[in-house]
């Protein structure tokens, strides 16, 4: 099974969240003091640290909710992941009494930190979290589409299922807003990747036709994204297959004994088919042969996959074979 090339998801990008002021009167001086040591601190590091310590030496705090939050956001705005994520999933036990708006926030530096620690099963999992959250959230979109084209089962009687659940994620990130404080150049490469996540999608689904209209579309934001021609190469093959097929019957059939034995009209319009049917087959031959040229001349990652594709379908020599690939490199290239 073909796979998208898997680039990595978005960073989940928070801004530093202040720790609210008391929602209740804290009475004990003592503890008053401790929570006031972590609402102060600057340094992430200590915060996470004094916000720890503060819920074992005060279980009952009315500040518990405060104290949670500015412990999850300092390891996270101290990049240890690993820690962002215990705190992030320790949530229902550590703060139950969370808002939703303030799960969301949870659920959001879960997905980041899930991402950064490399933990693929935790950043599914916040990933469908944070689009139970907010369904059009656009970097969600782009992380999940990722993760299902990069993890696709290996059970095959589980495949078809998430083949449909990549496509239907993948067209919702393509119809999402620009990610904020993205470049215009950046969001096209990730639409472009999404195209490309579609078109995989589609072409192991055999919707040959819908596989060749994303692949041009990835091609129209990078005219030198070789996996696109690749999809599209693989996607044409069965319609070149056809038209031989096709020629293939058109001479068996001329060459019938009773056809041979029939009027020089007859035979005109047996012959005439026959290289009618040969000029397509070889015209939708060669379109194929640049398709999967232009795959080569990339240089992407997987451009021997698409050179062996080349060297079937292409009949003239080696010499020649290269020739095309330099040819279409300045195409591309132009």
């Amino acid at each position: 099974m073909k796979r998208t090339v898997y680039f990595g998801s978005l960073l989940v990008l928070l801004a530093a969240l202040a720790v609210p002021g008391f929602a209740q009167q804290i009475n004990d001086p003592a503890e008053y003091t401790a929570y006031k040591a972590v609402y102060d601190a600057t340094d992430p590091v200590k915060k996470a640290a004094l916000g720890e310590k503060f819920l074992i030496d005060y279980p009952k705090t009315v500040a518990r909710t405060h104290t949670y939050n500015a412990i999850l956001l300092s390891y996270y705005n101290a990049k240890n992941w690993a820690k962002a994520l215990e705190t992030a999933d320790k949530q229902a036990e550590m703060a139950p009494t969370l808002t939703a708006d303030e799960k969301k926030t949870v659920h959001l530096v879960g997905m980041g930190a899930a991402e950064q620690a490399k933990n693929v099963a935790k950043l599914q999992s916040y990933t469908e979290k944070v689009l139970i959250d907010d369904p059009k959230n656009s970097g969600a979109l782009v992380t999940l589409s990722n993760l299902l084209a990069g993890n696709i089962p290996s059970n095959q009687a589980q495949v078809p299922d998430h083949l449909k659940k990549t496509l239907e994620v993948t067209r919702r990130a393509l119809a999402a807003p620009k990610i904020a404080n993205l470049s215009d150049a950046q969001w096209n490469a990730i639409l472009a990747q999404l195209h490309g996540t579609a078109a995989m999608a589609l072409y192991n689904q055999k919707m040959y036709a819908e596989t060749i209209a994303e692949a041009q579309a990835a091609l129209k934001i990078d005219k030198k994204d070789g996996n696109a021609y690749y999809l599209m190469g693989l996607a044409m093959k069965p319609a070149v297959k056809d038209s031989i097929d096709k020629y293939t019957a058109a001479v068996d059939k001329m060459n019938l004994e009773e056809n041979r034995k029939a009027d020089q009209l007859v035979r005109d319009e047996l012959k005439a088919n026959a290289d009618g049917l040969l000029s397509a087959a070889t015209t939708k031959k060669d379109e194929l042969a640049q398709v999967f040229a232009k795959s080569v001349a990339t240089g992407w990652a997987n451009a021997a996959a698409a050179r062996k594709e080349l060297t079937q379908v292409f009949t003239g020599t080696p010499e020649e074979l290269n020739k095309l690939i330099d040819d279409m490199k300045t195409v591309i290239n132009g």
